[in-house]
């Protein structure tokens, strides 16, 4: 109920109730029959040495989570008697944290690894043939998706979604983002002058624009190493950016990789902007880890399919008992 209401729908409607109730207990059926079929097939028949790797695991989740919380109650200007520590003691519990509950989370965790490899036949073997196969099938469809369409690439890109075709005409931009105050663009831009100046200074002696913007700027985002690698993936047609960052980043200053653009007033910032590299359009190459990732993605799939396959065997052969309406 609280998913679908979640999606903004009605759930007063008699039809949807019963769709909802349908959808829940054949979830419940499932799951009962999983976890008999696992207990059959002898997977919660652990060893000293899995019964050992088990209660670390639940140690080590017990203490990097009360050392989270017992922080936030730390950083809490507040008066109490009672230490942090035993705040976060008791907002676990409150929130069924316990050594029981993760006890029984990383049992089942090591029951359900068990029961994919038992699924798994002998010729379930996923083969570089069948990564290649679904590696062009996958790029295929990113070019009929996304070459002629930056809208629905850049969509999909902040949806998250996997992106096996990039559409061409993309730039990789980095940014030193400065807080500035005024009402004005003038104001703003008067208001860091005097930093700006410093970072000037500093390229023209030959710093590089990566160290300073880990010194000067303020944008979360350059906060992940990773992201030094692409920057922002800046297309003249981006629908993801303001109009005004998409104008800088192919501005005149900005003609070659390598330079730099004069600072511009974006929003409250003022932002000074690198031109990193041109990105490669057209299909993601199948480097080597792309490769492994593309097989365990097939791999999970495979797991999917068995699963679904024992769980139509097992319901088949069920007796299932449904409680009677009142």
């Amino acid at each position: 109920m609280q998913n679908v209401e979640q999606l903004g729908l009605d759930t007063s409607g008699e039809e949807m109730l019963s769709a909802i109730t349908e959808v829940a207990r054949q979830q419940v059926i499932e799951d009962r029959l999983l976890s008999q079929d696992m207990t059959a097939q002898g997977m919660y028949e652990f060893t000293q040495e899995d019964e050992s790797a088990v209660a670390s695991a639940v140690q080590e989740t017990m203490d990097a989570m009360l050392a989270d919380y017992t922080a936030y109650y730390a950083s809490l200007d507040q008066e109490t008697e009672t230490t942090a520590e035993q705040q976060a003691q008791a907002a676990m519990e409150a929130a069924g944290y316990t050594e029981d509950f993760f006890d029984s989370y990383y049992r089942n965790v090591l029951a359900s690894e068990r029961y994919e490899a038992w699924l798994v036949r002998d010729d379930d073997d996923i083969s570089d043939e069948m990564v290649e196969t679904a590696y062009q099938q996958r790029t295929a469809e990113g070019e009929s998706l996304y070459a002629q369409d930056v809208a629905a690439f850049e969509t999909a890109l902040a949806a998250g979604q996997e992106i096996w075709y990039r559409p061409s005409g993309y730039r990789a931009i980095l940014q030193i983002m400065l807080p500035a105050e005024g009402e004005t663009d003038e104001e703003k831009l008067e208001s860091v002058r005097e930093t700006t100046q410093e970072i000037y200074a500093r390229l023209e002696a030959g710093e590089t624009f990566e160290s300073l913007l880990s010194e000067y700027g303020e944008d979360a985002a350059f906060d992940d190493p990773a992201f030094l690698e692409t920057g922002y993936q800046v297309h003249p047609d981006s629908v993801l950016w303001e109009e005004a960052f998409v104008q800088s980043a192919f501005s005149q200053e900005l003609a070659e990789p390598g330079d730099v653009s004069q600072p511009c007033v974006l929003g409250d910032n003022v932002c000074i902007l690198y031109y990193l590299k041109d990105l490669e359009g057209g299909a993601a190459k199948l480097t080597d880890d792309l490769r492994e990732a593309l097989r365990a993605d097939l791999y999970a799939q495979l797991i999917d399919d068995r699963l679904e396959e024992r769980l139509n065997e097992l319901e088949a052969e069920a007796e299932i008992v449904y409680p009677q309406s009142e």
